[in-house]
């Protein structure tokens, strides 16, 4: 079981071949690559032309580093509707291009020899309507070796202090996403913070119940049960031991991936470092308290 977290908080350090130096250093085990918009994945990699080439020579330095990727994190949003325009394009054309942009990253997260990349369901598409744009990605999943990582959605409900429902916040609405998704291809990307989020009428627990074995990927942070906060595990009110025990049940096999995202931008470039190492230590706790 590998421990990782996502690379984009590291982002005050310059390229990513930084980041993974200190990742390493820190005592991650490996690393999960995020390419969202205007990220340096996006810059360095992801819209270059050469976008395979580029992927082959960063593997090669992580390998060089003995660092895996075991994950990855698509662009998002996946889709767009009309009332949510995107980069001043319609909804046709931004559909168009993110759909490009998956595929991309899908190839480039199998070169890395990521074992799940995580492609977020449209928050307001419906089971039927999100699995074929999922699906519309399987063949490039599958020729590049990867597996497609479904997490689940929040929206933020207008005027009131809580959430509201979208695509696979709730336990029984993601079990009917992953239904309609070939097991061979699709896994569960739970995402425990979202999970947490009043309103949702849902909890880390009974997501990971429900899920069972199609539950394959984490990420990982905590919050005020109000708010997607990414903060720290233990620096909120999430119910770390209770999720624990859930995973156990479940006989869960995946790695313990951090999205402690709000966490380490906080730092100066100077501590980023030591503050990295406790974030792997934090990781650690869980992964060995999870072995038990």
């Amino acid at each position: 079981m590998f421990i990782s977290t996502e690379i984009n908080s590291l982002a005050a350090l310059g390229d990513n071949k930084k980041v993974l130096k200190i990742l390493k250093e820190a005592g991650f085990t490996a690393y999960d690559y995020s390419m969202f918009y205007d990220s340096h994945a996006e810059k360095e990699v992801l819209d270059a032309d050469d976008y395979i080439e580029r992927a082959k020579a960063f593997r090669a330095y992580a390998d060089g580093l003995g660092l895996p990727c075991n994950q990855a994190h698509a662009p998002f949003p996946s889709a767009t509707s009309d009332a949510f325009p995107r980069f001043g394009m319609t909804t046709e054309e931004y559909n168009a291009f993110a759909h490009k942009k998956i595929e991309r990253a899908i190839e480039v997260a199998g070169v890395l020899g990521a074992k799940v990349i995580v492609v977020h369901p449209w928050n307001y598409y419906t089971p039927e309507e999100n699995a074929a744009l999922l699906l519309s990605f399987e063949a490039t999943a599958k020729k590049a070796g990867v597996k497609i990582g479904v997490e689940n959605m929040w929206n933020w409900n207008a005027g009131e202090p809580t959430a509201c429902a979208a695509a696979c916040s709730h336990h029984d609405d993601f079990k009917k996403h992953m239904d309609l998704l070939p097991e061979d291809t699709f896994v569960a990307c739970l995402d425990i913070g979202h999970a947490e989020m009043a309103g949702l009428n849902t909890s880390a627990v009974q997501m990971i119940e429900t899920l069972g074995d199609r539950l394959q990927s984490l990420h990982i942070h905590d919050n005020d049960q109000l708010r997607d906060q990414h903060v720290l595990p233990y620096l909120g009110k999430i119910d770390f031991s209770a999720m624990l025990a859930a995973l156990k049940k479940i006989g869960y096999q995946g790695d313990i991936t951090m999205e402690a995202d709000r966490f380490l931008p906080k730092f100066p470039v100077g501590l980023l470092g030591e503050a990295t190492r406790f974030l792997a230590s934090v990781a650690n706790y869980l992964k060995c308290e999870l072995e038990k």
